[in-house]
């Protein structure tokens, strides 16, 4: 019966809230799902901060991964950046896999005229309030462009690589091999689009909870001070908070995401 379940549809959905550097709120909503062999994985997070402690901006991040026998399959990314008010990056990305890697395109504008002009068939979701809306669906119809720059070759894919956002709100709580380098994959970046994250267990807390903490190597990231996520991982496999501390050669930039709520299962790890 739970097998029968499991292929039939079986949903998750966990939310989070915190704070960061800069005066900011963060909240993240997790949405897994599990049917005929593939689980999709959509992370959308939602950050509001100050710079100077006056000048607001916010930046939004939807992830949307779609995996099968522990390997992705495609990824959707959908990013926005208001600063001060004003729209300064919307866009958004299909990376598909293919034999020769991950194949990648893009939608975006600088001005909602633009926008009407270049993907009318996609304008609907120009309006912040529909972010975190389904779009994959309309994505063909905006007419994307075809970026090769962005590709990821399957020459850089090891084996169990993924995006961001899916590892560290839902792989992670499956994690169980101390020492182990986990690859990411950046998806957008022009340049240097893989970064490593090697896993350590610290210890078990109070109520059977596994910390964990990945040690983060990429060249946009300072050498000399670390950047580290650090998880708790329940008995029951739930993400009950999630920590950042990251160092670049600008400064430095922290975070404290805590579980909030969660209902549902997907029976992952498989």
């Amino acid at each position: 019966m739970a097998l029968a379940a499991r292929t039939s549809g079986a949903e998750e959905v966990c939310r989070y809230g915190g704070t960061t550097s800069y005066n900011g709120q963060v909240s993240v909503e997790t949405r897994a799902s599990t049917a005929n062999g593939e689980t999709t994985i959509g992370v959308t997070t939602r950050l509001s901060a100050k710079s100077f402690g006056l000048i607001e901006w916010r930046y939004w991040l939807e992830e949307i991964s779609v995996w099968r026998n522990g390997e992705m399959r495609s990824i959707g990314i959908n990013h926005r950046y208001v600063f001060g008010g004003r729209i300064q990056r919307q866009q958004w990305d299909v990376f598909t896999a293919e034999p020769g890697g991950m194949s990648a395109s893009r939608v975006q504008a600088k001005s909602l005229g633009d926008f009407q002009d270049k993907h009318h068939g996609f304008v609907s979701h120009w309006d912040l309030a529909s972010f975190g809306m389904p779009w994959l669906a309309d994505y063909r119809a905006a007419a994307p462009e075809r970026r090769t720059d962005l590709d990821l070759p399957r020459a850089a894919m090891p084996a169990r690589i993924g995006p961001p956002l899916a590892l560290a709100f839902y792989w992670v709580r499956w994690q169980a091999n101390d020492g182990q380098t986990v690859p990411i994959f950046l998806p957008g970046f022009k340049h240097d689009p893989r970064a490593n994250a090697t896993m350590m267990a610290i210890g078990v807390e109070t109520g059977g909870v596994q910390h964990l903490r990945a040690t983060i190597r990429h060249p946009s990231l300072s050498a000399d001070k670390p950047s580290a996520g650090d998880a708790w991982v329940t008995a029951d496999h739930r993400l009950a908070r999630v920590t950042l501390d990251a160092h670049d050669a600008r400064g430095n930039a922290t975070g404290d995401v805590r579980l909030e709520e969660c209902r549902g299962d997907t029976g992952g790890g498989q």
